[in-house]
């Protein structure tokens, strides 16, 4: 799962060869070449008596007799092992390369193809592994992990998520994953490093991330490291529990996490005399939210469930779900309607809470015997939502833990719409990932255009929040317009399904709206 995942389909290349990075002769074709205007001037890379033998059979100076530009010679023999002589004719390049590094060229924005160069082989292409998620897949398509971080590689690798829960039962006797790593262990109840006794609970919620067997159950962090950490007492519900999640968090920030997930909250507790009431949820009252605070001011990022008390009593999310900087997740069907039972925002001081949602009601998760059943709680869609964070800050790993919210926050469906039940809404990360990826790089005022390869749709964010006609135009490498279309009056986002009228191939995107005028290179897939 670390890594790219994508496969090389090289007709006479065997896996092995794959696997041992042997380096192999291969044509490297590029698109249009862009130094047009030479051909204004033949006389500077075609001597006198080319020319004339063009001329006497009534030959003109063609884009073909155009050498390739330097510049793209010398970005191909940055990444490649061996770089030969390139051809203006074909408009390609001569290397010697590693399969890895055919899959860098392939990502350059002006490589057409790759051709191993050898009788009878076909063009090197790309081609997406289909991971089987098993029955996690509705969880994990809901909010487009496998179309955004996961299809870029990214699994949560080199992040560390501390998991604080009431007990994990099951984690050190059920196979979830064959590279399960779980660095430290620590129980803040009865003390010690025993965390694998008393509830199952902290078990399921790890699995959510944390599981992956191909074809069973995929979580949304399978390759982030962990540490487990018991601060919850299952048999009562004392203030104290509460301090032991601050303590717990303190461990988790001395182990360097990058994410804590709580799947716990408190508003009511076995002596009336310690409730707190719905008017505390300020984020500063309770201690935990305190706590919570301070966790993120650390620069960690934590996910915490809303709560399940939706439509009973108190109706509203539990402590510490109120804390401000910190991602409170609701819950939601499979059909992105709220769940009945998921925690109501806002805070008492008026902020969004919760911050966003996922699936909560019918989430697939494993319980402590190994079977794979369905559970319902936000205390399953806050990891859903820490996991998938953990993949998309490994993307853009300079970014901060509040960037990292405030990307989910706007590619959520209701970002425009938020409200108390729902939030912001249900996140898109592939969107995240482009909005994330521009934030960082400072272009965030520019349209955000996903996903790219894109399948039978491109999504288009408008930062500026301006209701504008939006022109598109598919042109084909040849310059020819594929397909056309005006979108009105479009504001924030908008769709376009331009895939089931054109091939899989490689084609530019003109667009323009208001004052903006842009191209973009897409890759449409099979």
């Amino acid at each position: 799962m670390k890594g790219r995942l994508l496969l090389f389909l090289l007709t006479m290349f065997s896996l092995a060869t794959i696997a041992q990075e042997v380096a192999s002769p291969c044509v490297v074709y590029l698109n249009t070449k862009q130094n047009t205007a030479l051909r204004e001037h033949p006389e500077l890379f075609l001597s006198q008596r080319s020319l004339e033998r063009r001329a006497r059979q009534g030959i003109s100076v063609s884009n073909s007799d155009l050498p390739v530009e330097a510049e793209r010679i010398e970005s191909v023999s940055q990444i490649v092992s061996n770089t030969g002589n390139a051809s203006r004719w074909l408009n390609a390049i001569y290397v010697v390369a590693t399969p890895t590094e055919i899959l860098d060229l392939l990502e350059v924005s002006f490589v057409d193809r790759v051709q191993p160069l050898a009788g009878g082989m076909k063009s090197t292409r790309i081609e997406e592994i289909s991971l089987d998620y098993g029955y996690s897949n509705d969880q994990v398509a809901q909010i487009n992990l496998d179309q955004g971080p996961h299809r870029n590689g990214f699994f949560g690798e080199n992040k560390l998520i501390g998991v604080l829960d009431a007990g994990f039962v099951g984690a050190n006797t059920v196979s979830i994953s064959d590279n399960l790593d779980v660095i430290a262990t620590r129980n803040f109840v009865e003390g010690g490093q025993n965390v694998y006794q008393g509830s199952s609970h902290g078990f399921s919620v790890l699995s959510t991330m944390a599981a992956n067997i191909d074809g069973t159950y995929i979580g949304t962090a399978p390759s982030a490291s962990y540490v487990l950490i018991k601060t919850e007492d299952e048999l009562s519900e004392t203030p104290q529990e509460m301090f032991n999640w601050i303590v717990g968090a303190e461990y988790a920030d001395s182990m360097g996490v990058d994410i804590i997930n709580s799947s716990l909250g408190y508003s009511e507790f076995d002596d009336p005399i310690d409730n707190y009431t719905v008017a505390d949820l300020d984020g500063r009252t309770s201690i935990i939210s305190l706590g919570a605070l301070a966790a993120a001011r650390a620069g960690i990022l934590v996910v915490t469930s809303a709560g399940n008390a939706g439509g009973g009593p108190w109706n509203k999310i539990t402590f510490p779900a109120d804390a401000d900087s910190i991602l409170t997740v609701g819950s939601v069907t499979q059909f992105g309607q709220v769940s009945s039972f998921s925690s109501r925002g806002y805070t008492t001081d008026g902020r969004i809470k919760p911050n966003v949602c996922a699936l909560g009601e019918g989430a697939v998760v494993y319980r402590p015997d190994g079977t794979i059943a369905y559970a319902n709680g936000t205390s399953f869609s806050a990891p859903i939502m820490a996991g998938a964070s953990a993949c998309l800050w490994q993307s853009t790993p300079t970014a901060t833990a509040q960037q990292v919210i405030r990307a989910l926050e706007v590619s959520s469906s209701h970002f425009y719409s938020r409200n108390e039940r729902i939030g912001h809404g249900i996140p898109n990360m592939a969107f995240a990932l482009a909005y994330l990826e521009s934030l960082l790089n400072g272009v965030v005022s520019e349209t955000v255009i996903y996903p790219n390869p894109f399948p039978d749709y491109l999504e288009f964010f408008f930062p500026d929040g301006e209701a504008l006609n939006v022109e598109l135009e598919l042109r084909d490498l040849y310059g020819r317009t594929v397909v056309s279309d005006l979108l009105i009056s479009k504001r924030y986002q908008a769709t376009w399904a331009p895939g089931d009228v054109i091939p899989a191939g490689t084609y530019f995107l003109f667009f323009k709206r208001g004052n903006e005028t842009n191209v973009r290179r897409v890759i449409k897939l099979q």
